[in-house]
């Protein structure tokens, strides 16, 4: 089997973004959420809805090979995980974790003090193992009617500060890979 690396996304990525976030939720959300509520939130996912051009965000893939396998999303400006999404047949191989990893370095090193995102009810377990605490439970409105139970979690940029000078490098594609 192929090594996993991780790189910038680019704007030709768009598609398998979306069929990666689509399969996921399809997939691996269906036993925390009703039917109607995964269909809405797959029917309201759209290809040219990733990678919109906002200069404070860092979107990462990984690829098994040249497939992509996963994404994240970080804005680091607001210190908010804002998507993590792995193929559900990576699902457990470490994928997320390197994802994760990444984007975590990525906003420590932009000087964010804390990271926060809105943990879907069945990757709460997986935050949590990574050391994500619970904040309070929360609700993605997708329609007037289709609001989805999730929970709001943090976690503090660890003691070991980074110095100074450090924190004022500007992030850059990750040089990493998990075999």
């Amino acid at each position: 089997m192929s090594r996993i690396h991780l790189r910038l996304a680019r704007e030709e990525d768009r598609r398998a973004l979306w069929r990666i976030h689509t399969r996921a939720v399809v997939l691996r959300c269906c036993d925390a959420y009703s039917p109607r509520e995964v269909s809405t939130w797959v029917g309201q996912l759209k290809p040219e809805g990733y990678l919109l051009p906002e200069g404070h965000r860092t979107v990462l893939v990984a690829e098994r090979g040249e497939q992509p396998v996963g994404f994240g999303q970080l804005d680091v400006v607001s210190g908010e995980l804002e998507a993590l999404y792995v193929t559900p047949e990576e699902s457990g191989r470490g994928v997320g974790t390197l994802l994760l990893g990444s984007l975590e370095r990525t906003a420590w090193l932009a000087g964010v003090a804390e990271l926060r995102l809105d943990a879907s009810l069945n990757a709460e377990g997986f935050y949590q193992h990574r050391g994500y605490t619970p904040l309070c439970a929360a609700r993605r409105i997708l329609t007037a009617e289709v609001r989805l139970a999730c929970v709001r979690m943090h976690k503090p940029r660890p003691r070991a500060a980074l110095p100074q000078e450090t924190r004022a490098m500007t992030p850059r594609a990750p040089e990493t890979s998990l075999s």
